[in-house]
């Protein structure tokens, strides 16, 4: 008789406890956003831009500057090689290569510095469009909110994604 009472009072203890995780999902309440869509829209992404390019317009017009200087130097060649005799051609071509040996290092300092900057303020973007999902979250009432990348399916009504651009602008 004691093991029948013990046997149906474990049974009840692993009822109840499984009734209440059940419970406990189905009151979880669980959103999606669309990150890629919330910051393509984001309106900071476009002053961003704006930012970087005058940031770096100095350096691009130095690099411009060079590119015209050794597409002249090329014409020149092209245009009066046989008057400048083996010796000019010689120092133009010198000062052609070593032209571009400068147009590249400052090309590719350039471009590292600008994917380093771009990297830092999308990052900056991306904790700010965080802080509004879960802004938008906690007064939706929803538990969780994923990235709609990672979702097979979701129900409409649980995008979050117009309401968080909504609060950002």
């Amino acid at each position: 008789m004691k093991k029948l009472v013990k046997v149906a009072a474990l049974g009840a203890v692993l009822l109840s406890g499984s009734f209440f995780a059940n419970a406990a999902e189905a009151a979880t309440k669980v959103g999606y956003v669309n990150m890629a869509q919330i910051v393509q829209q984001m309106p900071q992404r476009e002053a961003i831009s704006e930012k970087l390019r005058a940031e770096f317009k100095d350096r691009i017009d130095e690099l411009r500057s060079l590119e015209s200087k050794i597409k002249g130097k090329v014409e020149t060649i092209k245009r009066d090689g046989e008057l400048l005799g083996a010796s000019g051609q010689t120092k133009l071509e010198r000062e052609i290569a070593s032209l571009q040996s400068d147009y590249k290092l400052k090309a590719q300092a350039l471009d590292e510095d600008n994917r380093r900057r771009q990297g830092e303020e999308r990052q900056k973007l991306i904790m700010q469009v965080q802080q509004t999902v879960e802004k938008v979250a906690n007064k939706e009432g929803y538990d969780m909110v994923v990235d709609a990348a990672t979702l097979l399916w979701a129900k409409p009504e649980d995008n979050l994604s117009e309401k968080v651009i909504k609060a950002i602008k």
